[in-house]
């Protein structure tokens, strides 16, 4: 983003972050009205536009100037602009809140990916699943998808994972703080985490936590793990994402329409607190932020049905309308956050429901397609290590480039509910 140095400009700034909270489409109110109490805005969708334009303009802490007023877009700008006027750094532009998060206090050491074994083509799930011969290619844009073979599982293709990106940063189990595990198909006990951390042969005194979300696991595993490094309670943390749909979503358990979506694998990330000395370059995390769209929770749930068999509602239609429109949000809200214009990015690291959408979110987004990992073309959905297994590969391919050539990594995904939430990640 350019420097803002003109009333008019920061108004502007008010009004961007107002539509992104509100919907391009919601009609403007009135400037002294109660964004609150009219509806323009329920107090979650205050907070998020406080937080965004805090971000987008460097002020600290704006929501404590406003406590005692009225939370209307007039008293806002007013607080916006006596901020500003009052700050030594305010012709630094927006982006100069976020200098410090290129000093990130973790930081990604390495990672690794591992993919069920077994490539199946879409058009032999498509029997499998009574639908006809090609609809997974030509309605989904599915190729093909990995599906674990007999001696693999969640813990087996996590494992893998891990062990990939503990020798890539030539790092012993032993020197890990925490295991934090996601999956959204593995529902024994012991849990993922407490079963990876007995096979990789952890110390003792390494927690073990499992994080829920589905397809959103793998960004709130990153943001729990950055508290733990910021906090100063860890200073090495193993990130482990593992998916095995292909024994869960399987024919005459699910319809073939949702349960042939979805393919099998993992990806694992090394985190390390921040030091002085490093040696290769790293991406450090930037910020991480959430939400709960619940107006679009009925358009996919699933539960045990009595039978045995998977009640799976699922309305591609609605679905795919609600991903886009979110998945499109969270990108524009990112990049107002973090100042990082999307067009100089090294990648995005997106939740991929099926590669038609991608294509579809890379048109919202005013991008090439090749900014987007290619997972769900040749893997099916991996639930919640698409992203995990997407931004692998975004990191892969920068490892090839000089470091003062990289760009900064976005990273969004959904859950059920319609939960969502998002980040960057910055060379460091």
């Amino acid at each position: 983003m350019a420097p803002i140095t003109d009333e008019n400009g920061w108004l502007r700034l008010v009004l961007e972050c107002f539509r992104r909270e509100a919907g391009s489409e919601a009609p403007l109110p009135d400037s002294s009205l109660d964004l609150i109490e009219t509806g323009a805005l329920d107090s979650m969708g205050w907070v998020s536009f406080l937080r965004a334009l805090e971000s987008a303009s460097g002020v600290s802490d704006l929501g404590a100037l406003l406590r005692e007023q009225t939370p209307s877009l007039e008293n806002t700008f007013l607080a916006l602009k006596n901020a500003r006027s009052g700050s030594p750094s305010s012709g630094a532009g927006p982006s100069s809140k976020h200098q410090p998060l290129t000093q990130s206090s973790a930081i990604i050491a390495s990672s690794g990916a591992a993919l069920g074994s077994r490539k199946i083509p879409s058009e032999e799930v498509d029997r499998a699943f009574g639908m006809p011969a090609g609809k997974l290619r030509l309605r989904a844009g599915i190729e093909s998808l990995a599906y674990a073979a007999e001696d693999e599982n969640e813990l087996t293709l996590g494992a893998r994972a891990a062990q990939r990106a503990l020798r890539a940063a030539a790092c012993g189990p032993q020197e890990l703080d925490w295991i934090i595990a996601t999956t959204e198909t593995h529902r024994s006990y012991p849990s993922l985490a407490a079963q990876l951390h007995s096979q990789l042969l952890a110390r003792e005194t390494c927690g073990a936590l499992d994080v829920g979300g589905a397809c959103l696991g793998f960004v709130n595993a990153l943001a729990v793990a950055q508290g733990l490094i910021a906090s100063g309670h860890a200073r090495t943390i193993a990130i482990i994402t593992s998916d095995v749909h292909s024994r869960t979503f399987k024919p005459g358990r699910v319809a073939g329409e949702f349960g042939g979506l979805f393919g099998d694998g993992a990806s694992a990330f090394l985190l390390r607190a921040k030091n002085g000395t490093r040696p290769r370059p790293a991406y450090g995390l930037g910020e991480f932020f959430f939400g709960c769209a619940g107006q679009y929770a009925g358009a996919i749930r699933v539960a045990d049905a009595p039978n045995g068999n998977i009640d799976a509602h699922f309305d591609g239609e609605a679905l795919s309308r609600a991903a886009i429109t979110r998945l499109e949000k969270v990108v524009g809200d990112i990049e107002l956050r973090s100042g990082i214009a999307r067009s100089s990015l090294q990648g995005l690291a997106t939740h991929q429901p099926n590669p038609r959408l991608v294509t579809l979110l890379a048109k919202q987004c005013g991008l090439p397609l090749e900014k987007f990992p290619v997972v769900a073309r040749h893997f099916g959905n991996l639930g919640s290590s698409t992203c995990g297994v997407a931004l692998d590969a975004i990191l892969e391919s920068a490892s090839s480039l000089p470091a003062d050539k990289w760009g900064a990594i976005f990273t969004a995904s959904l859950g059920p509910g319609l939960l969502f939430g998002g980040g960057w990640l910055v060379p460091a």
